[in-house]
């Protein structure tokens, strides 16, 4: 069973359904359907925020926090313009949308969340609110040392850790947080 078919399977689900209303526009849009080609981890960014999404629905539930506030933030924290890891099938497709600079006070795991923050705003203007601006812009505590200032960005935060740590493969953590050198891009002639 693929994550679609589980997908499919979970829409038969109350809760699932909830959540589903709170996202399925910006999940259905055509720019959030490119993260699929967006590398994270083992996984894309696609389902790597789909998780997040749902984890931090589910948290909120269970605290009392927004859950819309934080199944769109959960959603939208990964949402930077330029993917960080190279994908051939995005090269080939979108090469324009594939970033090229590795200076190290602009790597990923510190510049990110602002990029999300301020890419979202871009493309779903109708969703923007600080909670979930908030929550996107320091999902990345303590790495970015600016801690969320709201209940709904520490959900975020938390479920982005939780659902990252059980995807990863600690050898490549280095390189995913800018540390070591990734492939280069070779430029067709």
């Amino acid at each position: 069973m693929d994550k679609e078919d589980i997908l499919q399977l979970l829409k038969k689900n109350a809760l699932f359904n909830e959540w589903y209303s709170y996202v399925k526009d910006i999940i259905e849009s055509d720019e959030f359907q490119i993260r699929k080609l967006y590398l994270h981890h083992d996984d894309s960014v696609y389902h790597h925020c789909i998780s997040v999404s749902f984890k931090s629905y589910m948290i909120a539930r269970n605290v009392g926090a927004n859950k819309k506030n934080c199944a769109i933030a959960g959603l939208l924290h990964d949402f930077y313009p330029k993917a960080w890891q190279y994908s051939q099938e995005l090269y080939e497709k979108y090469p324009d949308r594939l970033r090229n600079e590795k200076n190290i006070f602009h790597m990923h795991g510190f510049t990110h969340g602002k990029e999300a923050a301020k890419n979202y705003q871009k493309y779903y203007p109708e969703v923007v609110n600080k909670q979930i601006t908030n929550a996107i812009k320091w999902h990345m505590f303590p790495l970015t040392l600016v801690p969320p200032l709201y209940k709904e960005g520490w959900i975020v935060t938390l479920a982005d850790k939780i659902v990252s740590f059980t995807t990863i493969n600690i050898k490549s953590v280095p390189k995913l947080v800018g540390l070591k050198k990734t492939i280069k891009i070779k430029k067709h002639i």
